[in-house]
């Protein structure tokens, strides 16, 4: 089986090495985008499986991503991570097309599972 190609969007570099690490550890394969306009860029010319994207980028709010991936054949699992969670956001961005909504600080194990729920959830066809 091939392994999931991981897009990761955050502007906090931390946070992008974090979770490459930790992914690539797992056998991912990872790439990690700086910033919104980075990371549209890399959706419109790369197909991933997932992509972690954060909700506060410094040149644009990740709601804008999600809506420019709608549409988009095949759909990748997302999991939007944010540092303000707000039960407002999380419907927002589920409504989006969201798969998973993850609360910044996060552990690692709650990041891989988060992205091993999505995919399964994904393949069977069924909404988080």
């Amino acid at each position: 089986m091939k392994p999931k190609h991981i897009l990761v969007i955050d502007d906090e570099g931390v946070i992008c090495d974090g979770c490459r690490l930790v992914l690539t550890e797992k056998g991912y394969v990872v790439e990690q985008c700086l910033s919104g306009m980075e990371g549209l860029k890399a959706i419109r010319t790369g197909a991933f499986d997932v992509i972690l994207l954060d909700m506060k980028l410094a040149d644009m709010d990740g709601m804008e991503i999600l809506q420019a991936l709608k549409g988009k054949e095949p759909l990748p699992c997302v999991i939007v991570m944010t540092g303000y969670a707000t039960m407002a956001n999380a419907v927002q961005a589920m409504k989006l097309g969201a798969d998973v909504y993850l609360a910044k600080p996060f552990t690692y194990d709650e990041l891989i599972s988060s992205i091993e729920t999505a995919c399964l959830k994904k393949q069977q066809g069924k909404s988080i």
